[in-house]
């Protein structure tokens, strides 16, 4: 059964039968005062028993909340080593509990007074310290009766509390191993909870950057895709309307090829989306690139090295893609006469992609700026390849794409 919200923890809860319980065997010890026909013993003994029994109460309520703070770790303070402060405030129980029956006037079933320090033992030390503490407490039980009626005695005693002592023993032990039980039992449901929590949070986070890393890979589609054919059919539409005045059939050429584009774009975008919901068949990796230059607005080579091989349909798409904004960068910013895309398959476990131009290069960058080749850089970090790009000693730029495959 859940405890209820507002509840003290167990052990505070514990903490508090056990001092109704010990107040109990007290009271319950002196009561027999009034009950006893009759009381051997001076005024001045049962002043001290009396004494003695509310120092030993006192001392035993009191010194609980002083030698044990309510927030501590009660399992673990129950197995560890006892601080000072514990071990001083039970010796002085001792001390008080054997002055009250050593000096009380009655005997007997008076001893039991002695059964609480006996308990306490197996909560407060560990085996050693508490079987110890058992064995001082029997011997002053029975020695009240050896230094009262002498040694012929001590036997009936012993027989006598020794069930009382044996009792005690067994109740406390299935006690404190209930209690231990449920202390662990509630860890483990707290430590449960926090890491339902945690898993919770790290959910949400995965979830948001599942979506942050799935609009990425849009925005990369859409711009390394359509953005592509967008820029050549723009290079089209621009040569018509400057054509139409003076050469309007070459305009009207310059038209088609820019709905020829356009249609293209479509598929494409079709394409994208069916690569979105299946694994459709594609073309291979050197025929789809030679299907690339066919519209590039510029003469492009394609020239493979090394023995083609089958490529995993992501490392096929984030290629094409590359030599797709390859082009397009160099249409748009190179002012290049030619240009040339490598494929290299030379290296084991490794595929290269290169594109090169002819045209004047950046003027001071390296060719790491915009949005292109940084999606661009994004695809291929994924795959766990690297892109470098910058301008060729010979004129130029290069764009260079290496993944593992």
């Amino acid at each position: 059964m859940p405890e209820p919200e507002n509840s003290p923890p167990a052990h505070r809860r514990t903490d508090r039968y056990g001092m109704i319980a010990f107040a109990a065997v007290v009271v319950t010890c002196y009561s027999g005062f009034a009950f006893a026909h009759r009381i051997d013993g001076t005024p001045l003994r049962l002043a001290l028993t009396f004494a003695l029994g509310g120092v030993y109460t006192l001392v035993t309520i009191l010194g609980h909340s002083y030698c044990e703070p309510a927030d501590r770790d009660w399992m673990s303070s129950m197995l560890a080593a006892p601080s000072p402060r514990l071990v001083g405030r039970y010796l002085l129980q001792c001390a008080l509990v054997t002055g009250v029956i050593f000096v009380s006037p009655l005997q007997g079933f008076f001893g039991i007074i002695v059964l609480p320090v006996v308990s306490q033992a197996y909560f407060d030390f560990q085996w050693r310290g508490a079987a110890l503490a058992t064995v001082c407490m029997f011997a002053a039980t029975i020695g009240v009766f050896w230094y009262r009626y002498g040694v012929g005695s001590v036997p009936e005693a012993m027989f006598s509390f020794s069930a009382a002592f044996a009792f005690t023993i067994a109740f406390t032990l299935v006690t404190r191993q209930a209690l231990v039980a449920k202390e662990r039992a509630e860890k483990l449901r707290e430590e449960v909870e926090a890491a339902n929590r945690r898993l919770r949070e790290f959910a949400a986070q995965a979830g948001d950057l599942a979506t942050t890393r799935e609009r990425n890979r849009l925005a990369r589609e859409i711009h390394d895709g359509l953005g592509h054919y967008l820029t050549v059919v723009k290079t089209q539409l621009d040569a018509a309307t400057a054509l139409l005045p003076a050469q309007p059939d070459k305009a009207r050429e310059s038209v088609a090829k820019a709905a020829h584009l356009t249609a293209e774009a479509l598929d494409d975008v079709r394409r994208s989306v069916g690569a979105l919901r299946t694994d459709a068949p594609r073309p291979s990796l050197p025929q789809a690139l030679l299907t690339l230059t066919q519209e590039a607005g510029l003469p492009v080579a394609v020239r493979l090295e090394g023995a083609p091989r089958p490529l995993p349909p992501a490392i096929e798409h984030a290629l094409f893609r590359s030599a797709q904004e390859g082009l397009t960068n160099i249409r748009k910013h190179a002012a290049a006469a030619a240009a040339e895309i490598i494929l290299d398959f030379r290296a084991a476990g490794r595929v290269t992609l290169t594109v090169t131009d002819n045209g004047h290069g950046t003027r001071g960058t390296n060719g790491t700026a915009g949005f292109g080749l940084i999606g661009l850089r994004e695809r291929i970090e994924v795959l766990g390849g690297q892109v470098t790009a910058g301008n060729r000693p010979a004129g130029g730029f290069v764009l260079t794409i290496e993944v593992p495959a």
